[in-house]
């Protein structure tokens, strides 16, 4: 049996962040400059640093109970699972960068601009002003660059990354994908009809629950249509207006966040769906 140990482990701060990030916010610009001001005793340890572009710089988030005012926490525990971007569904904080992390450590890669004794001048620290810096390493490319290391698709398109592989994580992002195409579905159901029969589609949601929509109904914005109204808030708000030759129907979500695509299949159509409703046109 392998058993995790409970007792704390207590860490000396080997320097403090010096830094015009003094407010906490949800989001940083990796652009900004910032300093390390290390311990005067540990000045001969940084002897030879300043020959390396980069460093892992270890941190302790001390004002991370100042980013869960901000984003409305109001439990006592730290939450293990954040709601993800555009999505009703839940990531776990270990798949997110937020301040959250049960540890409350904070780690970044980033770029050494110069050494001046005891104080190191550094670009892209995510860092707030005042953070306890607990360890620095230096950051070699053979070892710690991995260029075709995986990223699912939605963290990248949230983060503007071009670069990077958008490797397809169904499981863990396609919720709304998946609520499409069952409201989608449903919709042809009660209208009995087939894909492409559909005369116009009236979507409100996310842009996934709209894809998921159009891969079930064959309505479309490029095709005309469809009418999509972004809402990437509650799914409470989000439906489908379906209209065919000689009725409509209207189904709206309830307000509800999943673990997964997986669970929004097995799931029986009542416990989806907030209220479905058959019109004549």
């Amino acid at each position: 049996m392998i058993v995790v140990p409970q007792e704390s482990v207590s860490i000396k701060p080997v320097g403090v962040v010096v830094s015009d990030f003094k407010q906490v916010s949800r989001t940083f610009d990796y652009n900004s400059e910032s300093m390390l001001y290390m311990r005067e005793d540990l000045t001969d340890a940084l002897i030879g640093v300043e020959y390396f572009s980069h460093l892992h710089v270890i941190y302790h988030h001390h004002r991370r109970e100042d980013w869960f005012k901000l984003v409305g926490w109001k439990e006592e525990e730290p939450p293990i699972t954040l709601p993800f971007a555009s999505e009703p569904a839940c990531q776990g904080v270990y798949s997110n960068r937020s301040p959250s992390r049960p540890s409350a450590l904070g780690s970044c890669v980033v770029e050494l601009l110069r050494r001046e004794k005891n104080c190191l001048y550094v670009k892209g620290l995510d860092a707030i002003n005042g953070s306890p810096v607990l360890d620095i390493k230096i950051y070699i490319p053979h070892y710690d660059a991995f260029p075709l290391a995986e990223t699912p698709l939605n963290w990248c398109m949230g983060h503007d990354l071009t670069t990077s592989s958008r490797h397809f994580h169904w499981d863990t992002i396609n919720v709304g994908l998946t609520l499409g195409l069952r409201t989608g579905a449903k919709a042809l159901q009660i209208l009995e009809l087939d894909r492409g029969e559909a005369l116009k589609a009236e979507v409100v949601g996310g842009h996934f629950f709209a894809q998921g929509i159009e891969g079930a109904t064959g309505c479309g914005v490029l095709k005309g249509n469809m009418v999509f109204v972004e809402n990437s808030q509650s799914p409470g708000e989000w439906k489908l207006k379906l209209l065919g030759s000689e009725s409509e129907v209207e189904i709206t979500l309830k307000d509800r966040i999943y673990s997964g695509a997986g669970e929004v299949l097995e799931l029986e159509d009542g416990i989806l769906f907030a209220s479905v409703q058959k019109n004549p046109k």
